[in-house]
């Protein structure tokens, strides 16, 4: 900030260049500090100059790295003629924030649009796959993990993720200290599940019945009041069943006898770890 403050005072017309090199490295600070200053000179180039791609897109991509994805949609949604730079920008930020299926959805409008993906595009593309992949496999290791009961093992493998976990995972914790009434860590996930989903009747739900299996009805109660006051309530469901879901409730019945055994957990929780370990490994 302090380079782009120089670059003003000595009447030297500030470039794309400029610009992209000063949100480049907010970047490397404190978040807090890289939003505040990203935001004033994001408000100084909408004064002072004709937002190019280049600009865009550099905008788009600090966003992303600073996890505000509604700023870069933002930024995003006011390009009158996207190019493929652009796109690039956010479904990389997308990726980033754990927001794999959006990404590939993007991907798909970005296509549908008729532009040509570059080799940036694919190696976002790939990196949201991978991810979502990945993911996938943490989410079944902290729910094997959760009904062996190992709770605390559970959120220490999800604190060492090399990425933030979703809701998904965190639901299978969640739901794991539900089933062995672990009040503690159960309220501690139900925070950061609730930071991302404040309206989400369900992560409620689990909260209360965690109180309520550990006779704290007058944490309940607060809760459902909460509720109530925040207008948040079940949304009923009309769709029909579908085939799919009953074969999927048949595969869940044959899932629930095959951990019947607590040793096949123990078996499956390995064949996790060893995939999620190649796939770290491989080049």
């Amino acid at each position: 900030m302090m380079v782009h403050e120089d670059v003003k005072c000595s009447f030297l017309k500030t470039n794309e260049a400029t610009f992209v090199s000063i949100l480049s490295s907010f970047t490397f600070l404190d978040i807090g500090v890289a939003l505040y200053l990203g935001r004033q000179v994001h408000a100084y180039m909408v004064k002072n100059e004709e937002l190019s791609v280049f600009m865009t897109t550099a905008l788009i991509a600090f966003y992303g790295k600073m996890g505000c994805l509604v700023y870069a949609s933002k930024v995003f949604d006011a390009i009158v003629s996207k190019q493929v730079c652009a796109w690039n920008a956010m479904i990389s930020s997308l990726a980033l924030n754990g927001r794999e299926k959006q990404a590939l959805m993007m991907y798909e409008k970005m296509r549908a649009r008729g532009l040509q993906p570059n080799e940036i595009t694919f190696v976002a593309v790939l990196s949201a796959c991978a991810r979502a992949k990945l993911m996938e496999h943490y989410g079944c290791v902290v729910d094997l993990l959760g009904r062996a009961g190992l709770l605390r093992e559970a959120y220490d493998f999800i604190k060492k993720m090399p990425f933030e976990a979703d809701a998904t995972v965190l639901g299978a914790l969640m739901g794991a200290c539900r089933l062995h009434g672990a009040l503690e860590l159960g309220n501690e996930v139900a925070q950061l599940l609730l930071k991302s989903q404040p309206n989400h009747y369900g992560r409620y739900v689990q909260l209360s019945s965690i109180y309520t299996g550990a006779e704290r009805w007058d944490h309940a109660a607060a809760l459902r009041n909460a509720m109530l006051d925040a207008g948040i309530h079940k949304v009923p469901a009309h769709n029909p069943v579908t085939l799919r879901q009953l074969r999927g409730t048949k595969q869940k019945r044959q899932r629930v006898k095959r951990y019947s055994n607590p040793g096949q957990r123990g078996i499956e929780i390995l064949q996790r770890l060893i995939c999620l370990k190649m796939s770290f490994s491989s080049p």
